[in-house]
């Protein structure tokens, strides 16, 4: 199976329109959008949390760092909410490439878009496999994704 059809799936399954893109490997958002021409501030990365009870996928800037302080104040989380291990992720996100794991797609999680890519007319971020990006109109990957919109980069 390849890396995007959990991710594909799932935008045609809520109507959300994308673009697929081809582009060399990467292991960083940041280099993805070196290679796809891109400035860093349209590249998006996913961030997988857990809560213990459930996992959560926060899309924010390639170049930026997610804020544990804001997402648990965000969450009414306390201190059980922190980033999965690799090894949750490969076991948990098996249809994924390690570290290409999409906002969506495979589990039904709850997503939270920090309000810098939300900002954004369209985004691009990793669809599962390290060499292919997706691109979505933001707002619609929002709304249809019931997306909740935050402050939840580092300062």
């Amino acid at each position: 199976m390849d890396g995007t059809e959990p991710l594909t799936a799932a935008l045609d399954r809520l109507g959300i329109g994308y673009e697929l893109i081809e582009h060399e490997r990467t292991d960083r958002a940041v280099d993805e959008a070196v290679a796809l021409g891109l400035g860093a501030g349209e590249i998006a990365k996913t961030v997988v949390v857990t809560t213990g009870a459930e996992n959560l996928r926060v899309l924010l800037p390639a170049s930026e760092r997610v804020d544990m302080h804001k997402l648990r104040d965000l969450l009414e989380a306390g201190k059980e909410l922190h980033l999965l291990t690799e090894e949750a992720l490969g076991s948990e996100y098996p249809e994924f490439e390690l570290g290409a794991v999409p906002p969506l797609g495979g589990r039904d999680d709850r997503v939270v878009v920090d309000q810098r890519v939300a900002a954004l007319e369209s985004v691009v971020f990793e669809a599962g496999a390290h060499d292919r990006s997706a691109r979505v109109k933001t707002a619609e990957f929002v709304i249809r994704a019931s997306a909740r919109v935050a402050d939840v980069c580092a300062d």
